[in-house]
C-alpha cells in the first residue's frame, strides 16, 4: 500500500471466519441489527524499504475503523508510532518505525445497515507499505455484537 485506501481483500480460511455481514473482497462489515458491539483490530506493517529522508511534522499516517455509511465517522485511529529525535545543531529526525504494529479497540452503539471498515490514511507519508508486515505476522479485526 502506498496511499490511502480502504484495507481489502481479507483472507478468512480457519482458524479466521468471515461472520454474518463481513465482505472480505470488498473490507466491510454491514451491522446486522442494532446493537453494542465491541471492534477490535492488530494490524502489522512492515515498509518496503529503508526510509532516506526525515517525514516532516505534518505527516501523521493512522489507519482508522470508519463508519461510512449512512454517515462517515471515525471510530477508531491507530497512530503509527513515530520516532521523534532533535538533537540540537547535530541531528533533527522524524521517521516512522520500520515494522511495527498498531492496534485498536472501541465499543459502540451501531445501527442496523450501518458500514464499517478498516483505512489506512496516510497524512503526507509517501512510503511503500506491507501490510501484514514481514514473516508471519497477521493483521486481523473482530466485530463482536455484546448482550
Amino acid at each position: 500500500m502506498s496511499a490511502s485506501a480502504q484495507l481489502t481483500n481479507w483472507s478468512t480460511p480457519s482458524p479466521f471466519y468471515s461472520g454474518t455481514g463481513f465482505n472480505a473482497a470488498t473490507g466491510n462489515y454491514t451491522v446486522p441489527t442494532t446493537g453494542r458491539y465491541s471492534i477490535l483490530a492488530t494490524i502489522t506493517y512492515s515498509t518496503t524499504a529503508s526510509l532516506t529522508a526525515s517525514i516532516g511534522a505534518s505527516v501523521s499516517p493512522q489507519f482508522v475503523i470508519m463508519r461510512t455509511s449512512p454517515t462517515t465517522t471515525n471510530l477508531v485511529t491507530g497512530n503509527f508510532p513515530v520516532l521523534d529525535v532533535n538533537v540540537a545543531l547535530v541531528l533533527t529526525l522524524r521517521a516512522i518505525l520500520g515494522t511495527a504494529t498498531v492496534t485498536m479497540t472501541g465499543e459502540f452503539s451501531l445501527n442496523a445497515g450501518d458500514v464499517i471498515g478498516i483505512y489506512y490514511v496516510a497524512n503526507g507519508l509517501n512510503v511503500n507499505l506491507n501490510l501484514g508486515g514481514a514473516g508471519s505476522a497477521v493483521t486481523t479485526w473482530a466485530i463482536h455484537e455484546m448482550t
